[in-house]
C-alpha cells in the first residue's frame, strides 16, 4: 500500500509538471480522462438540428471536419486544421463531426472516407478535401473559403 501511494504521488506531481497548460489535473489523467484544448471558433457539432442551427444557418464560412476516433490520419489532420483555422480568427469556424456519433450527416454528406473535409459557406458545400493533407494545401483550402 505504501509502495502504491509513493507511486500515485509521484505520477501526480510529473502531471502538474506536464499537464498545467492544458488543463488537465493529474488526478484526471490517472482515470484516463484528458482534454486536450480546441481552437478558439472550433466547436463538436451533436446533431443534425445543431449542425442545422451551427453551420448551415451560420453567418461566417465553417469548415466541417467529418472525422472518427480510431481513425488514425483524422488524429493527425485536427490539429493543423485547428491550427489553421485559429489563426484566421472570426473569419471562418471549425466544426467537428465524429462519424460514429451523428451517422446520419455523414450520409447526407457523402462522407463514404475520413477524414473528410468540406468548405461549407452560406449553407452550401463550396469545396471539399478527403484524406490527410499538407498545411500549405489547408490553408490554400481555407483562404479560398474565406476570400483571402
Amino acid at each position: 500500500m505504501m509502495f502504491r501511494r509513493s507511486l500515485v504521488q509521484l505520477v501526480q506531481q510529473a502531471n502538474r509538471n506536464i499537464y498545467p497548460r492544458y488543463g488537465v489535473s493529474s488526478e484526471a489523467h490517472l482515470r484516463g480522462f484528458k482534454t486536450t484544448p480546441m481552437a478558439e471558433g472550433a466547436f463538436n457539432i451533436q446533431d443534425e438540428e445543431d449542425f442545422t442551427d451551427r453551420v448551415l444557418k451560420s453567418s461566417t464560412p465553417v469548415v466541417v471536419d467529418f472525422h472518427a476516433q480510431w481513425c488514425g490520419p483524422c488524429k493527425l489532420l485536427a490539429p493543423r486544421l485547428e491550427s489553421i483555422i485559429g489563426g484566421k480568427g472570426e473569419k471562418v469556424h471549425l466544426a467537428k463531426v465524429d462519424i460514429d456519433e451523428v451517422s446520419d450527416l455523414a450520409l447526407e454528406y457523402d462522407v463514404s472516407a475520413v477524414p473528410s473535409v468540406l468548405a461549407i459557406k452560406d449553407g452550401k458545400v463550396v469545396d471539399k478535401f478527403v484524406g490527410l493533407q499538407e498545411e500549405s494545401r489547408i490553408e490554400a483550402f481555407v483562404n479560398r473559403l474565406i476570400g483571402e
